[in-house]
């Protein structure tokens, strides 16, 4: 958990700020966070009105309202330093929201998600995670800062690889026991070239798939902790593992996140992005820290 000093949690005033500063708490007691952070977006919505000297009666406010749910939910690293962030909503908020964090130097943001409600690409959660070079965790309004059963997605990437590594620190610092590493393989549209039936190539590509998890797992430090691998026969990825997540309990979703297209490594990628939508579980989407870096830089510049 070496890689977690720096928590951001974005908070609405709302019912899903608990769940997300209890979790982002267990966490920073895992990693021994040495700073947090608590950004709150105030809309123009809620703004009181025009004039300068109620809005600054607002913004105290607001500070003093973050501090109450803060120190009300928030158990985590006993030495880390808790700093509160204000914004006002404007039409550049998010090229402001993305230069604090660039300055703040963040390993991981903490966003919320409505339990049971799709998390759809234009929305400000998405939008913000997928274009920061950090690791992303939602969590659904309501969850407890606790898991049991812990499934990683993995394609044997080095991204996925590094996922598992996160994966793995986070079994062993809460002493589970073991955690579970999904393959979905399909068969080639043109298996039947081969002269082999539909299942027989299946068979096929199943053992390739245990082979390379037998190379892929010998690739890390499993501290102890047991990874199970399961293989999913499927043609849709998302829809194979958002099955098996709800057949199997699982409470805590981590995934490689990347994007397909050149320079794009930082972006959370279409799985995982679909994933983010359908999931009713928290999901942690782990990027390198610092990856897509110049890019990220380069969007700040526009």
């Amino acid at each position: 958990m070496y890689r977690f000093k720096r928590i951001v949690v974005g908070m609405t005033l709302g019912d899903q700020d608990e769940a997300k500063i209890r979790y982002a708490a267990m966490i920073s007691r895992l990693a021994s966070s040495e700073k947090m952070y608590f950004i709150h977006v105030i809309s123009q919505n809620t703004k009181n009105n025009e004039y300068k000297g109620m809005r600054q009666v607002s913004r105290d406010s607001v500070r003093e309202r973050m501090e109450e749910i803060v120190m009300k939910y928030f158990d985590g690293a006993p030495d880390a330093t808790l700093e509160y962030i204000i914004m006002e909503d404007s039409p550049l908020v998010f090229i402001e929201l993305f230069r604090r964090f660039r300055e703040i130097d963040m390993d991981l943001i903490v966003l919320g998600k409505i339990r049971g409600e799709l998390t759809r690409k234009g929305t400000v959660p998405v939008k913000t995670a997928r274009k920061l070079p950090c690791s992303v965790l939602f969590v659904p309004e309501g969850m407890k800062p606790e898991y049991s059963n812990i499934l990683v997605p993995t394609d044997f990437s080095d991204i996925s690889l590094d996922a598992l590594s996160v994966a793995v620190s986070f079994a062993a610092g809460q002493n589970v026991p073991g955690i579970r590493c999904v393959n979905v393989y399909n068969v080639p549209i043109g298996y039947y070239e081969s002269g082999k039936s539909y299942e027989q190539f299946a068979d096929i590509m199943k053992g390739h798939a245990e082979n390379h998890f037998r190379k892929f797992i010998g690739r890390i430090d499993l501290q102890g902790v047991e990874v199970s691998p399961v293989f999913m026969l499927d043609r849709n990825t998302c829809r194979a593992i958002d099955q098996y997540v709800r057949e199997h309990y699982i409470d805590l979703l981590i995934v490689g996140a990347r994007g397909r297209r050149a320079g794009a490594a930082f972006l959370l990628g279409s799985i995982t992005e679909k994933l983010i939508a359908t999931t009713s579980m928290p999901l942690l989407a782990v990027k390198k820290k610092g990856q897509g870096l110049s890019l990220f830089d380069a969007l700040m510049r526009l």
